[in-house]
């Protein structure tokens, strides 16, 4: 039990007095626990120095004892003077001889049988025999002055003292603190209610156990309850009602994330949440105007119907109304209150859902009357969606895999890793169509990634390249001779005049063979069209790839070499090319060919026509000449000549 003279004690020395002498004892404590420990670490790290050190020098003294190097010894001892702390070191021969030694002991030592005497110094020895394999040698001895050690304890102490000083003084200035935010707090709240009991409001008690501020807090408390208790009894209940349900709607209705409003008849708003208030004037309209926020959403309509629909307390339920200003679409809802005669206006924007759903629409539509062949995969490339060009073309399909004959053209690894690191991946590859038929097609495949960045389908867009490849095929064909391959007069005349009007230079060669004609008489036609086409690849070998090489007809091809410079080592090459013998079926038919030149400046107004049938003169000239053999044509000759 607390003695009565303790309860009887004021209150500001009960709060100074405990709190000041228990933070003192425990700095005090603390402080000696921890100069103790800070003691015990100091003279273990000396004895752990000191043994390493020893150690060490022991170690390094080995070969000079073995040798009796007193000199090197002595150079050993005298290094270990690095350590501060270190005042003698002494290394005795097994026999017990000295063998070396170095000093630099206090004055207040001396020699002594056991060692050294000092006054005030301590010292540590540490002791270390110095072997060489199982030989023992002799001993090292190694004193340490705690000098450094008896200092920093001492220093440390005096921290000690200073700190539990100031420490002790700021558990009375905090205690002091306390008490002036608790004691002198109290004593007013007395005061204060002295001045209701005169006034008669409270009659109800507590038991007094104390005569301190607290109770006489209590005495007052007691008069002040009594006066009050039946008027509070009356009202507590009702109170509590509303109270909690009012603050249970509040903190539900302010964590919604979108606009509530609580309105009245006559279109008055009793309460807004934060979210209708942050929406409603990001749009710049007050939370509390409901006639200013009904006119600047439309349709007014269905406006008129909210608010009439307020005043008979009756619902709406998902109407649609839009800012005029912003554009925003909003969904409505009104919900009337069962205890009073409020409703629960709620709205959402839902613009973005809105447009998303359109997004939607937009891409299952272009999705669906896309005119190329797509399809959705899923990550074990099954076959989720189709859109209707891919179901006319290749038929439904479960798995990717299906379009492919034996997997040819399927995706393997290295292009699979390259489709999912740079989300595109482009490649062509027959596939089988819905009636069985081998289609050439260019596949776009593309990766379908989540929030995180992880791939969760595969997109891919076929092209059928049937009529493409069928339109380059025929207009090969078109433009093509196709015996040699080789470009035929149309195509010829046409590139060689566009290239001439953009200011291109050229040298047009009109080549004709030799002795072909005596080949098709003697081997037949299928041997003459056979070296037709080996003359075709030896005219495209000898001029570059730039230049355009075509025949005309029969045994009559024309060259277009692009430039101003000297073509005669090109003609050398031809004339030489051509004259090499060919085996074909079997035999050795023999041609050459005779070669006419025609330079044909871009400024030279002459027709294509003109300059061929100049270079065919120019080749008559190189065949009277004896063949085998080229001739310029004395148009545009000068030119190439300068």
């Amino acid at each position: 039990m607390t003695p009565q003279f303790i309860k009887n004690l004021p209150l500001r020395i009960k709060l100074i007095l405990p709190i000041w002498l228990l933070m003192t004892v425990f700095v005090i404590g603390g402080g000696m626990a921890t100069m103790h420990v800070v003691s015990l670490n100091l003279e273990k790290g000396l004895a752990s120095r000191a043994d390493i050190l020893a150690s060490g020098a022991a170690s390094n003294l080995t070969a000079a004892l073995a040798f009796e190097d007193v000199a090197s010894a002595k150079e050993q001892l005298t290094a270990l003077s690095y350590d501060p702390d270190l005042v003698f070191a002494k290394v005795t021969r097994d026999s017990g001889t000295e063998f070396a030694s170095f000093s630099r002991l206090p004055v207040d030592c001396a020699p002594h049988p056991s060692g050294f005497l000092c006054n005030t110094t301590l010292l540590e020895n540490v002791s270390k025999p110095i072997a060489l394999g199982s030989e023992s040698l002799g001993t090292l001895n190694l004193y340490f002055s705690k000098t450094w050690l008896i200092e920093e304890k001492q220093r440390f102490t005096g921290y000690l003292v200073m700190a539990t000083t100031a420490l002790s003084l700021f558990a009375l200035f905090f205690a002091r603190a306390i008490h002036g935010f608790v004691s002198q707090p109290l004593s007013s709240l007395h005061r204060s209610m002295s001045n209701m009991i005169r006034l008669g409001i409270m009659s109800h008690t507590l038991p007094v156990t104390q005569h301190d501020e607290l109770g006489q807090l209590t005495q007052c408390f007691n008069d002040m309850v009594t006066s009050l208790y039946e008027r509070d009894k009356q009202l507590v209940a009702t109170l509590r009602q509303l109270e909690e349900k009012s603050v249970y709607i509040n903190r539900v209705l302010d964590t919604i994330d979108h606009g509530i409003m609580v309105v009245a008849p006559g279109d008055l708003v009793t309460y807004f949440n934060p979210a209708a208030d942050l929406e409603l004037k990001s749009l710049g309209c007050l939370p509390t105007d409901l006639d200013q926020i009904f006119a600047d959403f439309e349709p007014a309509k269905i406006l008129l119907e909210i608010s009439k629909a307020i005043d008979e307390h009756r619902p709406v339920y998902g109407v649609e109304i839009h800012h005029r200003a912003s554009g925003k679409l909003f969904r409505v809802r009104s919900t009337p209150m069962a205890s009073a005669q409020h409703s629960l206006v709620q709205f959402e924007d839902i613009t973005s859902l809105q447009m998303a759903e359109q997004r939607r629409k937009l891409a299952e539509l272009i999705f669906d009357q896309s005119q190329d062949a797509t399809l959705v995969l899923s990550r074990r490339l099954a076959v989720e969606a189709q859109n209707r060009t891919c179901l006319r073309t290749f038929g439904a399909v479960q798995y990717w895999h299906e379009l492919f004959s034996q997997k040819k053209g399927d995706l393997k690894t290295k292009e699979l890793k390259q489709l999912l690191l740079k989300g595109s991946y482009t490649w062509t590859s027959t596939l089988i169509g819905a009636s069985g038929n081998i289609l050439p097609c260019r596949i776009v495949a593309r990766t379908v990634t989540n929030r995180n960045g992880k791939v969760e389908a595969f997109v891919i867009s076929i092209f059928d390249l049937t009529t493409k490849l069928e339109l380059k095929r025929l207009n090969h064909m078109a433009h093509h001779d196709p015996l040699t391959q080789l470009a035929n007069r149309t195509h010829a005349m046409t590139v060689l005049t566009q290239a001439h009007e953009l200011g291109q230079d050229m040298h047009v060669l009109f080549v004709d063979l030799d002795g072909f004609k005596n080949v098709n008489d003697q081997y037949g036609h299928h041997v003459g069209d056979e070296l037709l086409k080996v003359v075709a690849k030896r005219l495209k070998g000898c001029v570059s790839s730039d230049d355009l090489v075509a025949r005309l007809a029969g045994d009559e091809f024309v060259i277009g070499i692009r430039g101003r410079a000297k073509v005669d080592h090109i003609l050398e090459r031809l004339v030489k090319k051509l004259n090499e013998v060919v085996m074909v079926e079997g035999v050795r038919p023999r041609v050459s060919a005779s070669i006419g030149i025609r330079y044909w400046d871009r400024d030279d107004t002459t027709s294509l026509k003109d300059v061929i049938d100049q270079a065919d003169k120019a080749m008559y000239e190189a065949k009277a000449m004896g063949k085998n053999r080229y001739a310029f044509s004395s148009e545009g000759k000068s030119t190439v000549l300068s």
